[in-house]
């Protein structure tokens, strides 16, 4: 018997990944327009006892970098309310944890209602990230994080007219507490996180999915996501893949391994599930990628013995992400060639290859996480081109047809002769007499009891569309903007604009209710300029006034409401590299039909930038959007960045 395999793919606390919305990109629309809080009232959360954890650690060998602190806060019964004079209320707290390197929030209640924002600060005061009605998920779960350093600060403000239908619930905050383990998933304990999401972090041994080892699966890599998983322990990554069943329906199954929650609690509501996230070449980029994202999921099967979970996602896989449901081969015999394509340590996608053929490990397998599978339940790849790592967890088996026959489950997992080892659908078909521990049920609804499935395309085309272009005041397209809709059921889509600032969302159920924003993530550079300044003095002077309400509020870089003399020092200290960014975040995205209260001062009365869909009854509804890069006054902004 194989007493110990060198790595198990997975530790649900192996790396810091970002919130359940987001947060490694600009937040949608935010833009606060209101003043820093004056007082803030702190709450002290319970005792982190670093000896006790430590002690967890040895006990348990992990990557975990956070120990959960449980908490009872909400704005019923902590934090400082106070009102403003335009009528709306504003909710100030303070979290700490003393000796924390960064602190990660954790909602079982979040609502906030249109036109309302929360802001986050980090505990030196900068503003981490703004949320809207847009992140709001049907469940009311939420997830912030990583704020950088023993506390964290929010703030809640609520327009008048829905005073009281806000929702805020702290349930859990986890602590972070580990640095060389926070350094491990490339967060900077001097205060920087810069790497997110694992961007990067995989070893150079890893082969692009877009080089030339990958170009026969330019279609099956199209069925494959990084998995954010979310357990009530922690938070980490596992690889996933969109699995075609016998009625060909584009029913969103989704197959991993077992171990990505195996011993833990997961929290299937905060899953995320990142499509598309792969460099366009083969080259390492040097820029992250964007992606696409749904949020959610629920259980129907998995087994330890072969390492398989099945999972059903919340929503329909949008026409929009241009997904692959994989086929399958449930036969015995091992592949004579094999490939499988995952996100190791969360980076963007690979491909790993062998080119001989696989076998059927004869030995049982005892793994590092005190779990022991039998004989003749895994298939064994040598490895000749690529590797693994935590991350690669329930990626697909490909075999010589391109079908799956298993998914990762761990092995030796270096740069020098690779090993891995796979649960083989095989076993996992009908190994059970229990639907949910088996995948015959799911996989084959129609009760066909074929041998093999080819996959398909998305096959879902239902519901309407929602499409338009993301362009700046001048007719600049913007390329790689993350446009996200949000229904009054809970369903929640992001896609993301192409070259020439378009974009489509597809299958959106009808008759719903819509909230549509945007967001970019960008530096602050881009697209400003010693011109811009000239143009903003003019401006102060009475000299020559900025002549669209875009103008103005590009200018107010230090998120006043105004534009002084204080914005003028803010875009100096930029460009002179004194500082990276402003108060203000890079982009402001508004609908192109918005009417200003008042143009000629459109901070009056200026909300998010959300545009809203009273109800869904049109099958192709097209708006278009204005961004706004904050500090370009004279439009020179590259929209490709």
């Amino acid at each position: 018997m194989l007493r110990k395999v060198l790595a198990v793919c997975f530790s649900a606390l192996a790396l810091m990944m970002t919130t359940t919305a987001l947060s490694a990109q600009e937040r949608l629309n935010n833009a606060p327009m209101s003043a820093r809080w004056a007082t803030i009232t702190t709450e002290k959360l319970p005792r982190f006892s670093l000896k006790k954890t430590l002690k967890e650690d040895r006990l348990k060998p992990g990557n975990r970098f956070a120990a959960p602190l449980l908490v009872d806060l909400g704005l019923e019964n902590s934090g400082t309310w106070a009102s403003n004079p335009d009528g709306s209320n504003v909710w100030r707290m303070k979290v700490q944890s003393k000796t924390a390197l960064g602190l990660m929030l954790l909602f079982d209640d979040f609502f906030i209602p249109p036109g309302a924002l929360l802001h986050v600060y980090h505990a030196d005061g900068q503003l981490m990230q703004t949320y809207n009605g847009l992140d709001n998920q049907a469940n009311g779960k939420f997830l912030i994080g990583l704020v950088r350093g023993e506390s964290a600060q929010l703030e809640y403000i609520e327009p008048p007219e829905f005073k009281g239908q806000g929702r805020l619930h702290l349930f859990r905050v986890d602590h972070a507490y580990h640095q060389d383990n926070l350094k491990a998933a490339n967060f900077d304990v001097s205060g920087k996180l810069s790497i997110e999401l694992g961007f990067g972090a995989s070893a150079p041994c890893n082969v692009n999915v877009n080089c030339e080892e990958g170009s026969d699966y330019s279609t099956e890599k199209r069925g494959v996501c990084r998995i954010v998983v979310i357990v009530k322990e922690g938070t980490g990554v596992c690889t996933g893949n969109l699995m075609n069943n016998t009625k060909q329906d584009g029913r969103p199954l989704l197959l991993t391994a077992f171990h990505c929650q195996d011993g833990y609690t997961p929290l299937y509501e905060l899953w995320r599930f990142d499509f598309n996230y792969e460099s366009k070449t083969c080259d390492n980029p040097t820029k992250e990628p964007q992606w696409q994202t749904l949020l959610g999921a629920k259980l129907l099967a998995g087994r330890q013995m072969s390492d398989f979970l099945l999972l059903e996602l919340s929503n329909s896989i949008p026409q929009s992400f241009k997904a692959y449901f994989l086929g399958w081969d449930r036969q015995k015999e091992a592949p004579s060639s094999a490939a499988f394509i995952h996100h190791p340590q969360g980076d963007i996608k690979k491909i790993s290859i062998d080119k001989d053929p696989l076998i059927v490990n004869p030995n049982a397998i005892q793994w590092n996480n005190d779990v022991t599978t039998p004989a003749n339940f895994h298939l064994r790849m040598d490895i000749d081109k690529g590797t693994f790592k935590v991350g690669s967890s329930g990626s697909a088996l490909l075999n010589e047809k391109k079908r799956v026959v298993g998914q990762l489950h761990g092995g030796k997992d270096t740069c020098d002769q690779p090993i891995g080892y796979f649960g083989r659908l095989f076993i996992s078909w009908d190994g059970s007499d229990q639907a949910n521990a088996r995948l015959k049920d799911w996989l084959d609804p129609s009760n066909l009891a074929p041998e093999t499935l080819d996959g398909i395309e998305n096959p879902v085309k239902g519901g309407g569309t929602i499409s338009g272009t993301v362009k700046t005041e001048k007719g600049i397209a913007i390329a790689n903007a993350r446009v996200q809709i949000l229904g009054s059921s809970g369903v929640t889509i992001t896609t993301l604009t192409d070259d020439l600032g378009n974009f489509s969302i597809d299958n959106i159920p009808m008759g719903e209710a819509y909230e549509v924003g945007a967001g970019k993530a960008d530096v602050y550079e881009n697209g400003l300029s010693t011109l811009d300044i000239i143009r903003v003095q003019k401006h102060i002077l009475n000299l020559e006034a900025l002549s669209t309400p875009y103008q103005m509020i590009a200018a107010d870089v230090n998120n006043s409401g105004s534009i002084t003399t204080l914005d003028l020092i803010q875009m100096r200290r930029v460009i002179l590299n004194l500082d990276t960014k402003f108060p203000a975040p890079t982009w402001l995205f508004v609908p192109a039909a918005k009417n200003f209260v008042d143009e000629k001062d459109p901070f009056k009365g200026f909300a998010a930038g959300i545009y809203t869909i009273p109800a869904l009854v049109n099958k192709n509804t097209t708006f278009d959007i204005i961004g706004i890069k904050f500090g370009d006054i004279n439009g020179t902004v590259d929209g490709t960045y």
